[in-house]
């Protein structure tokens, strides 16, 4: 049985060598609802990766996430009401 998803993270993600598959791969199995959109920004070099997810635990998200680059703008709010 998977634990209530008591997290929603949205975060930028910049990176220069990870791709969008191996972004979605690592972060799968630490949560839910996950989505993943490439947006590009011609003032720098590497990739931006919008990431939204609901999760049990954000400290593991971010500390996977920061192997891949630099993390960013992060929102973190509680799902409320989640047993």
């Amino acid at each position: 049985m998977i634990p209530a998803q008591r997290y929603k993270l949205e975060f930028i993600l910049h990176t220069y060598n990870a791709s969008l598959q191996m972004i979605k791969n690592s972060l799968a199995e630490f949560g839910e609802s996950l989505e993943i959109v490439e947006s590009q920004d011609s003032a720098q070099n590497g990739d931006n990766y919008n990431i939204r997810m609901k999760t049990e635990d954000p400290t593991i998200v971010f500390d996977l996430c920061a192997q891949f680059g630099r993390i960013r703008s992060i929102k973190v709010t509680e799902e409320k009401g989640v047993a």
